[in-house]
């Protein structure tokens, strides 16, 4: 389920039902200002005399959908509610039920919250435990008068420094350190006088300094060698395009870490590095990955910077190396610029990549297809734990009549997978099976990070990044 706060000011909803669910309904979208309908075959109860809202005593139709923003079937008939929400469906309406049906999914669900002032907190179980839902809103209750107070206090602040601070990164600041847990609880301890004193001192004092830094996050590996040769090579040539910054390292392969840290060479998780970052007062942060592909590592990473959404004044992260359509050509580009793979009649090129269960694995195929459109038929993508297979491209090869063989990883580092599955000794290598069919066989092991002009990719990712960061706001 996607969360999501809408504006129903002035927006014409109708509920189905006039029950206790109805009711519920009804009451929280008057009280989002909602133009609201109610059909329901019973008369009207009692509790809505003085609501403003349009009561039609009558059972279900489907011509009551018309003009309607939001639909809820709210009636005691699951049968009936089946039905709203597939007419509804129909009709282009999005509609909610009160009630389970295994021939109808509705669009959405209203999540159990409590709201006081302008906060509003909801919290919703995927509909496996509502009560639990309802439990922890009731929990969270008692704190929202205060957050209601405090929220007034920073939209009266915001607005008076919009006129008399000029620096938008300044005000982001100011804002940023009022909601920080030193301030919160000043203001539980010794109420608004003191908050708001607290604020003033804030903005009287010296403007804070602006401290950047470039976190460069990578899957990782465990060899020491090829580590420094392409992942921390690629590190080098960010520093070196962007003097300004501090450039840091983390990696998201747990194994890999665990494995580094028994070997006594300490490397930080994503969170370990952002919450270093934050210790240690930078305010912008920008978050470079040197995945190939955006996979599961990518999706790992952008779920562990969430965690630190209002932390720094400035927070992003940029693009792994093939995401959008021109990484393709440019990527086969840098390779041929490189020396990493050449036009031939006589040699194929075989590159192996990771392989991912996830969607996204179908950027090998693609890439597959990016280089015969750039004239390089002798060239094949294949991949260790996905798609295309060994197999696949054993097949390709014999349509051709290829002696040699150069083995390529398609990876930042040349680690576990280019030494071992690759190119090592173990029958059921790469290379031990293209041996074994005939071909002269020449394994490459240099990582995709130790070329230059692949080190020139990922810097113009990076600068892609920095370009379009607003400032004062956190995007991905």
């Amino acid at each position: 389920m996607y969360p999501i706060s809408l504006n129903l000011q002035g927006k014409k909803c109708i509920v189905f039902g006039a029950g206790k669910v109805a009711q519920r309904r009804v009451w929280g979208l008057l009280d989002a200002g909602a133009e609201v309908t109610v059909a329901a075959p019973e008369k009207m109860p009692a509790c809505w005399e003085t609501a403003r809202l349009t009561y039609l005593e009558q059972a279900y139709a489907p011509e009551l959908l018309e003009e309607q923003f939001l639909v809820f079937a709210a009636t005691d008939d699951s049968a009936e509610n089946a039905r709203i929400v597939r007419d509804a469906q129909a009709a282009g309406k999005l509609v909610s039920s009160a009630t389970v049906s295994p021939d109808s999914t509705p669009d959405f669900a209203v999540p159990a919250h409590r709201r006081h002032g302008d906060v509003t907190i909801s919290v919703a179980t995927e509909g496996d435990a509502p009560a639990l839902a309802g439990a922890i809103c009731r929990e969270l209750e008692p704190k929202l008068a205060s957050y209601s107070e405090i929220c007034t206090c920073l939209g009266i602040l915001r607005r008076t420094w919009k006129e008399t601070i000029p620096d938008d990164f300044h005000r982001m600041q100011l804002l940023r350190m009022l909601t920080e847990p030193k301030a919160l609880e000043l203001f539980q301890e010794k109420g608004k006088g003191a908050y708001l004193a607290y604020a003033s001192s804030l903005a009287d004092g010296e403007m804070p300094a602006v401290k950047k830094a470039i976190l460069m996050v990578s899957f990782g590996t465990s060899y020491a060698d090829t580590r420094e040769h392409t992942i921390g090579a690629v590190e080098r040539a960010v520093q070196v395009a962007f003097p300004e910054m501090d450039v840091f390292r983390a990696f998201t392969s747990g194994m890999i870490i665990r494995k580094m840290r028994r070997q006594g060479n300490a490397v930080d998780t994503v969170r370990e590095a952002l919450e270093k970052l934050k210790q240690q007062g930078y305010t912008h942060v920008y978050l470079q990955p040197t995945h190939v592909i955006p996979g599961e590592e990518y999706d790992r990473l952008c779920a562990d910077a969430a965690a630190y959404t209002g932390a720094f004044a400035v927070m992003r992260i940029g693009k792994p190396l093939l995401t959008e359509t021109a990484d393709y050509p440019a990527l086969v580009q840098a390779m041929e610029q490189d020396g990493v793979i050449r036009k031939s009649a006589e040699k194929a090129y075989l590159l192996m990549g990771h392989g991912t269960p996830h969607i996204i694995n179908q950027a090998y195929p693609a890439f597959d297809y990016w280089l015969k459109r750039s004239g390089f038929d002798n060239v094949f993508v294949g991949t260790v734990e996905g798609y295309p297979t060994l197999e696949t491209l054993l097949e390709l090869l014999k349509e051709h009549h290829y002696r040699e063989v150069v083995l390529v990883p398609m990876m930042l580092v040349a680690g576990d997978h280019a030494q071992n599955d690759m190119a090592g000794d173990d029958s059921d290598s790469w290379k031990s099976v293209l041996e074994r069919y005939g071909y002269i066989v020449t394994p490459q092991l240099q990582g995709l990070g130790a070329y230059p002009a692949v080190q020139a990719l990922y810097i113009a990712h990076t600068a892609h990044m920095l370009e379009q960061s607003p400032e004062g706001g956190e995007t991905r």
